[in-house]
């Protein structure tokens, strides 16, 4: 597995005794679905203002999250995306990681043989130098980047459920080619992720 920055492996760090004083902590970890526009930069070269093609990108997701008052928590989320992002005219492709890292609070609906949640995210995105493509190379960049959106658990047993689906709507700035200079432009990003979730 491809490494995480070494920032997030600190806060996770800092943020283990909290999720343990809880009493009622979750670790899940599954499959992420990502689909957004990598972003354009002066050698990915994509025209004016244009934040480039919609492209799907595959990966991980693991998330921590500590109940501090009945069913509100605060949640820790970390994510790797790889795949090809593609020239908006055609060109080449792009080979793209990025790696995303959140925080926020969730509440969660209980039933008796499942579980609903709703939570807002905020953090930030690293993609790295994309490589491969015929006129030039997906942007590097770290950019701030905010989520909102939810998910369903199917309970197996009382320490364990499978995350039929969790949905986020992503939003963010990337790099595009400007007039004169390199700028940044807002897109939007939706994410699906399913998995195992573990309850302690």
């Amino acid at each position: 597995m491809r490494s995480l920055p070494p920032v997030v492996l600190l806060v996770v760090s800092f943020n283990l005794p909290m999720l343990g004083q809880s009493g009622k902590s979750e670790l899940f970890g599954g499959y992420s679905l990502e689909r957004i526009a990598a972003g354009c930069g002066t050698d990915y070269r994509c025209g004016f203002n244009d934040t480039g093609a919609t492209t799907n990108l595959s990966g991980w997701i693991v998330s921590m999250t500590g109940y501090v008052y009945k069913s509100l928590g605060l949640s820790a989320q970390f994510s790797g995306n790889y795949g090809n992002a593609g020239f908006a005219g055609g060109g080449g492709l792009s080979t793209v990681p990025r790696y995303a890292y959140q925080f926020g609070p969730v509440y969660t609906f209980r039933w008796q043989r499942a579980s609903a949640f709703t939570h807002a995210l905020f953090g930030g995105v690293s993609q790295g130098v994309g490589q491969g493509a015929i006129n030039g190379s997906a942007p590097s960049y770290t950019a701030f980047l905010w989520s909102v959106g939810g998910g369903l658990d199917i309970k197996l047993s009382n320490r364990l459920s499978i995350r039929a689906a969790q949905i986020d709507y992503e939003r963010h700035h990337v790099p595009v080619d400007g007039l004169s200079a390199p700028s940044t432009s807002p897109t939007n990003g939706f994410r699906y992720s399913a998995g195992i979730v573990l309850r302690f």
